[in-house]
């Protein structure tokens, strides 16, 4: 609940500074302070021998990548097309392609999960940044066709940046992976450091960052949309979601290795997605904003419940 309340006074007070300054330039720095703050952290006491996978494993990853990368994927171009809002479409498929994310561990550790394969499920959607990010650099290019014309009036000029498909991989797993391995041979203190205050860490970074993205010039662009897209973009938003939770309920059990399925099922990297969203505003509208901004709101509500539910049938 402590990590609720913090990232949500972080999206509030964002919002509010960038609307009162109308809204800070994007840095690219942002994204290496993420790999370098939450998920070098994460790497620590990461032993490649325990990356081996035997047949144990194999079938949770295989559903794993069949859950989001297949049916949930599917199920956000349909919610997307529904709304004919290119936007929409494309930061929804954007979630589907992006799950777990900073706090998922977390939620494994604290639902009674499996914490090996969980850990395992996040190197493992991790290594496929690279992947998703070259399959959404194509997706405006395939999916424009279908959708009425973006309004990307009023955008910021910085969105119109470009982010090579394979920076994320480079920041987000090669660079976090580095510096793990030299801190682990070079560093046990500051590992030490790291491993004690690790809640302290992941709190403050997770904060930080938000506060920042919330307070974008291009996150401005949400006050500039009509009332029915904000409804469309919330509607869209809450059905991603229940349909998450439907396939996450009905496909994985209640095991410790079920439940480690299930939270990579119900949570999002929204943070990264985020971060993509400030590069891609002039391609897909502020529309995409909603559900990425939104989707925050949605899931740290939502995952609070889950958790509450998981442990109530575990000791009823």
């Amino acid at each position: 609940m402590q990590q609720i309340l913090i990232l949500l006074a972080a999206m509030g007070l964002g919002l509010g500074v960038g609307a009162l300054t109308g809204g800070f330039g994007f840095s690219a720095l942002v994204c290496i302070f993420a790999g370098v703050f939450l998920v070098t952290p994460t790497l620590f006491r990461l032993d490649t021998a325990a990356l081996r996978l035997g047949r144990a494993e194999a079938r949770p990853i295989a559903l794993n990548l069949g859950l989001n990368f297949v049916l949930l994927a599917a199920a956000a171009l349909l919610i997307g097309w529904l709304s004919r809002d290119l936007g929409i479409a494309a930061a929804l498929f954007l979630l589907a392609l992006l799950p777990g994310g900073g706090m998922v561990m977390a939620w494994i550790r604290s639902a009674g999960a499996d914490v090996r394969l969980g850990f395992l499920l996040s190197v493992v959607n991790l290594a496929l940044i690279l992947p998703v990010t070259l399959v959404f650099d194509a997706f405006p290019g395939l999916a424009a066709p279908f959708f009425p014309p973006v309004e990307a009036a009023g955008v910021a000029t910085g969105a119109s940046l470009r982010v090579p498909p394979f920076a994320p991989f480079l920041v987000l797993i090669v660079l976090p992976f580095l510096i793990s391995r030299w801190a682990r041979d070079d560093a046990p203190g500051l590992v030490a450091f790291a491993e004690r205050h690790a809640r302290a860490i992941s709190q403050i970074t997770m904060a930080g960052i938000v506060f920042y993205l919330f307070s974008l010039d291009s996150a401005q662009a949400l006050f500039r949309l009509d009332p029915a897209t904000l409804a469309i973009g919330f509607a869209a938003t809450l059905t991603f979601y229940a349909v998450a939770i439907a396939l996450a309920t009905a496909f994985t059990g209640d095991s410790p290795e079920g439940r480690a399925v299930y939270w990579h099922m119900v949570t999002r990297y929204i943070t990264l997605a985020l971060i993509l969203a400030s590069f891609s505003l002039d391609r897909f509208g502020p529309s995409f904003l909603v559900p990425i901004m939104l989707a925050y709101v949605v899931q740290l509500g939502a995952a609070g419940v889950l958790r509450a539910r998981m442990l109530a049938r575990a000791t009823g």
